[in-house]
């Protein structure tokens, strides 16, 4: 049989009747007609042009059936958008921000004056004594309805204190869901920013890989001629199981990092795209949401200090009562239809309440301004480390790029050498291996100054503005 003119299958069906076949056998198709061993291992030398015409379409087929089913290529700035607001610990703290303004909504309440509705009924079995003396008993039902309308007037400013400490409790409830937001999106920058260095790796370590693979092949031709001895195309091919395995490490490590981003994030990742962020300053603040709520929430203790002399300070009350109804029977000789009352009151608990209730205010307020301290030095200390990290990964970056250019010329030399029997085997595959070594190392670095530069952002606030999520 002709194998460049294949005979179509006796299925009894037209060309127009082909039943189609599934993207995943098209595209193992096209993979098995790609492979150079596949004709050899089933003893054809030749394909024809209908069977290349075929692998064509399978390939084109199956490359358009993965790539729709291929996770979509995400920005850094879009992830942590699309993750923010499903984040648990963001959710967390705004559900607490809300609780704080229904707080402070509370403390606001106690400056206006309370409106009160009271109902009664029943009855009772009372006597009247006449003028001579005698009781008669009898039976007096009550239907009565009153409104009243009571208001403190003065108490020392205790309630617009704590009315003061609660809207800075809300501005700390503010800056928490704010650091909530800042931490996740420097979570997820990191998973982002490793993925990104996989992935810049990994074309590297192919590269190595594909130049390792070239070399065996061209020791292999030397040795059949005679040029190299057998020793030699050995080690070439350790060379090449050393280069497969690295790779292989690196194919791991990119599905790790995948894996590892769409743990976080909740959704695969095909890609990730290099991360562009401002210029870093000269010389930045902690100003973080975590350092803002401490300093807030130490703010909010002190404003809940009063001074001694509120602990003797009256409490002016005044209330003003309406009768709606009275159906009493029999009716009473008199009867209050409306009244109100002025009070003054003073309260000093014996055993020392008050004074102990204010000292405890006070060393709270000194304890949550001690904390604000500590978290601000905290950032601060970290903060100032940054700038000479960021420095020195951008001078190795530069040196680097520089010694892989002269690597690359010492490769391309150091192949044609070997080709004239003027350079070793080990020469070369050490020149193979230090160029992947420094374009790993101009990798890390870059990742080193990523890293840094997203802290510094995160620790002095401007991480959210940088990915334009601020508000």
């Amino acid at each position: 049989m002709n194998r460049s003119q294949p005979s179509p299958p006796a299925t009894g069906r037209t060309s127009t009747q082909r039943p189609a076949w599934p993207r995943a056998g098209l595209l193992w198709l096209a993979l098995g007609a790609a492979t150079p061993g596949a004709w050899a291992a089933a003893g054809d030398g030749t394909a024809s042009a209908s069977a290349s015409a075929a692998a064509t379409t399978a390939a084109s087929a199956g490359t358009s059936a993965a790539a729709q089913a291929a996770p979509p290529v995400e920005s850094l700035g879009a992830m942590v958008a699309r993750v923010l607001a499903q984040d648990p610990a963001v959710r967390v703290q705004g559900h607490l921000l809300q609780a704080s303004d229904e707080r402070r909504q509370q403390a606001g309440s106690r400056m206006w004056p309370t409106i009160g509705l009271s109902s009664s009924r029943g009855s009772a079995n009372v006597s009247e004594e006449s003028l001579f003396g005698s009781a008669t008993p009898f039976e007096r039902r009550t239907d009565r309805t009153e409104a009243t309308v009571r208001w403190n007037l003065y108490n020392y400013g205790n309630d617009g204190a704590e009315l003061r400490g609660a809207a800075r409790d809300l501005a700390a409830a503010t800056e928490e869901l704010r650091r909530a937001r800042e931490e996740t999106a420097e979570r997820i920058a990191e998973v982002y920013a490793d993925l990104l260095r996989v992935q810049q790796i990994v074309p590297r370590s192919a590269q190595r890989l594909a130049a390792v693979r070239r070399l065996v092949q061209q020791v292999g031709r030397q040795n059949e001629a005679g040029k190299v001895s057998d020793a030699d195309l050995q080690q070439a091919q350790a060379s090449l199981l050393d280069a497969e395995v690295v790779h292989e490490q690196w194919l791991a490590d990119l599905s790790s990092a995948r894996e590892r981003l769409a743990a976080v994030t909740g959704s695969e990742m095909r890609e990730a795209v290099p991360v562009q962020l401002p210029a870093a300053a000269a010389t930045v603040e902690p100003g973080n949401g975590q350092v803002n709520a401490a300093r807030e929430r130490a703010q909010a203790a002190r404003e809940r200090v009063r001074p001694v002399i509120s602990l003797a300070a009256p409490k002016v009350d005044v209330e003003y009562r309406h009768r709606l109804s009275d159906r009493t029977t029999p009716a009473s000789t008199t009867t209050e239809r409306y009244g109100w009352t002025l009070s003054a009151r003073w309260d000093i608990p014996v055993g020392g309440e008050s004074m102990a209730r204010r000292n405890e205010g006070e060393r709270r307020a000194e304890a949550a301004a001690a904390e604000a301290e500590r978290v601000q030095r905290a950032a601060m200390t970290e903060l100032v480390t940054l700038p000479p990290r960021m420095a020195q990964a951008t001078q190795a970056m530069a040196q680097i790029e520089r010694q892989i250019e002269q690597y690359n010329t010492l490769v391309r030399a150091g192949e044609l050498q070997f080709e004239a029997g003027r350079r070793t085997l080990p020469q070369l595959v050490q020149l193979h291996d230090s160029r992947f070594a420094a374009e790993q190392r101009r990798v890390e670095q870059s990742h080193r100054l990523l890293q840094a530069r997203l802290r510094q952002l995160s620790l002095s606030g401007g991480l959210l503005p940088a990915l334009n999520l601020e508000n």
